[in-house]
């Protein structure tokens, strides 16, 4: 394995719950496109748009530059309540953890463009922080989200299962048709301390300065007991999540035609 091309999402708890669920919900379409709306690191972007014709947008340029040296050369600078693109032309629109990051109103902007570049018949598979889990006002839950300074602020702590319903109600031409909860209990717990340790030693201001991680001891140690506890975390989740909700929303909806 190339060291240099490993992205460390791929040991993210939080990105590999999003990603076994959404992995469930993307339809099978031959050349089909995709777009990852606030890609980040682009592990999402590559995992779930393997069979599509894929783009990766973000407004952080040195996430875009760091996927393109991995060889993700689809990848472009845009605002998310701006999409360069003309009407209905994706099949499917990933936005993970992005509305969170947008002022306010600005949420519900962007998933307007999202779906005028949706294709009658697409999918818009959103997931946002939730507030309907046990831990749901943890102090920890915002940490490395609370300087408003940095590319990583939070305007907002989450959304409740009735607030982002009716957000995307709002939406012309959308509906949604699944939801569910993740990270239920002892994945938030273990997340919430792997930022602890983190943030004791690194400033987390750029989603691109979890690059720097992968170069610990530290790191290179956890990767090795990762399986196992991925594994464990995803039998909590389908045990206990649909029961006691969680710290990640998940929402499919799709665009439906006039």
């Amino acid at each position: 394995m190339d060291h240099n091309r490993i992205n460390p999402l791929k040991y993210s708890i939080h990105t590999r719950l999003r990603e076994y669920y959404l992995k469930r919900l993307i339809p099978k379409i031959k050349n089909g496109r995709l777009l990852d709306v606030g890609c980040g690191l682009g592990y999402l972007t590559e995992v779930l748009g393997e069979e599509y014709f894929k783009i990766g947008l973000d407004y952080d340029f040195h996430s875009l530059k760091l996927n393109y040296n991995r060889g993700m050369t689809n990848m472009l600078q845009s605002s998310a309540t701006e999409l360069p693109f003309k009407g209905e032309i994706f099949d499917v629109i990933i936005c993970s953890e992005l509305l969170e990051h947008l002022p306010n109103k600005m949420d519900e902007k962007a998933l307007c463009e999202m779906a005028r570049v949706l294709k009658p018949g697409g999918i818009l598979l959103i997931t946002i922080p939730a507030l309907n889990g046990l831990r749901s006002t943890s102090k920890l839950r915002n940490l490395g989200h609370d300087d408003p300074e940095g590319g990583e602020y939070h305007y907002r702590i989450g959304y409740s299962w009735n607030d982002a319903k009716a957000m995307i109600e709002k939406i012309p031409k959308l509906k949604i048709y699944k939801k569910r909860f993740s990270m239920f209990l002892l994945s938030e717990l273990f997340m919430d301390l792997l930022k602890v340790i983190y943030l004791k030693k690194n400033k987390f201001r750029d989603h691109s300065n979890i690059m720097d991680m992968k170069e610990s001891f530290f790191f290179r140690l956890y990767r090795f007991f990762f399986t196992l506890l991925y594994f464990c975390f995803i039998y909590e989740d389908l045990l206990f999540a649909s029961i006691f909700k969680g710290h990640i929303l998940i929402i499919a909806a799709e665009r439906y035609a006039e």
